[in-house]
């Protein structure tokens, strides 16, 4: 079992759900791999603490912190190499920069989501705190949460990248995306799981992580198809007013706004899933300095690049051939 980190998978999550299912990725190797959903990283990651799944992907700050409380999880692969969120100011709400939001209410999807920990981090340096002096409220994905903004419920939101150019697309206009600068090697879509897997059930992770690389290159070289895949497998996700051409290169242009993050060059190694140690190290810096772990400690603790060599020995040619003569599922 994958378990996510979101209560719902747009198309910009098809790279870990339908993708690697359709395209018979996971079954050529011998997997059956079942996608489950929750409401956060928290959620997602206690799954696999409790034996319920096999795989989290989510944002790596919850496995650390697990780890740090004495957890034996491991992240082995990372599928978003970048920092994807930030927090969206409203054009026409005289809202600028994070000490405006004093005062003011911020949505998030879910209060176990990484936009959570994102807004408390940003808030907490400009002097505010959560809670206090600024509202932190749940309002979801997608719909819900463009219609709390479009009835100032909240009057800002701390989501991510492609939420917003979701939002965008549909005619809602923000002056700034705030970014935290201490966080520009953010992670998110990492694959964590018990330590004691990497060897009782490698054959396993090495499975589901190349499932995830395949469907990366193919969905960088054939977004449309991408969006109609998804679609196809999870219809709920599909626009209410139909599949039409135009909706389909709407949606392309939404998920190819992490085109350099998930591309396999993202950090300059020519491989998908790995993470520089450099990189890990001003990661875990930025968890410190925001207040989301309580101290550092070895990169080896909680992160390995053991099975990257092997997670990426497949055939890219042929995905890229297969991607660029895909036409409709």
């Amino acid at each position: 079992m994958l378990a996510h980190a979101l209560p719902a998978l747009s198309a910009s999550f098809a790279i870990a759900s339908s993708l690697p299912t359709y395209l018979g990725y996971w079954k050529e190797e011998g997997l059956d791999v079942e996608v489950v959903t929750n409401r956060g990283a928290a959620a997602a990651v206690q799954l696999v603490i409790g034996g319920k799944a096999d795989v989290t992907s989510a944002n790596p700050g919850t496995a650390i912190t697990a780890v740090q409380k004495g957890e034996d999880l491991v992240i082995f692969y990372t599928s978003l190499r970048g920092d994807i969120f930030g927090i969206a100011l409203p054009e026409g709400s005289g809202l600028n920069e994070i000490k405006d939001l004093k005062g003011k209410t911020i949505g998030v999807s879910s209060f176990a989501s990484g936009g959570t920990n994102y807004i408390r981090a940003l808030l907490a340096q400009a002097g505010l705190k959560a809670g206090v002096d600024a509202d932190v409220v749940e309002v979801g994905v997608g719909g819900r949460a463009a219609a709390a903004l479009k009835s100032k419920q909240v009057q800002a939101l701390s989501l991510w990248d492609e939420a917003y150019a979701k939002m965008e697309t549909e005619g809602i206009k923000f002056t700034k995306v705030i970014s935290d600068p201490r966080a520009r090697y953010h992670l998110a879509g990492s694959m964590t799981t018990k330590r004691e897997n990497l060897t009782k059930r490698r054959k396993m992770l090495v499975g589901m992580a190349r499932g995830l690389a395949k469907a990366q290159l193919f969905q960088e070289t054939n977004p449309e198809a991408a969006v109609r895949i998804h679609w196809k497998v999870y219809p709920q996700s599909a626009p209410r007013g139909g599949i039409t051409d135009a909706a389909v290169k709407s949606e392309a242009k939404v998920i190819s706004v992490r085109r350099q993050i998930q591309s396999k060059n993202a950090f300059g190694t020519n491989r998908y899933g790995d993470v520089p140690k450099d990189k890990l190290e001003e990661f875990q810096e930025y968890l410190l300095t925001s207040g989301l772990v309580k101290q550092k400690m070895g990169i080896d603790r909680f992160y390995t690049d053991a099975l990257i060599s092997e997670v990426n020995r497949f055939d890219a040619a042929a995905v890229v051939q297969r991607a660029k003569s895909f036409t409709k599922p």
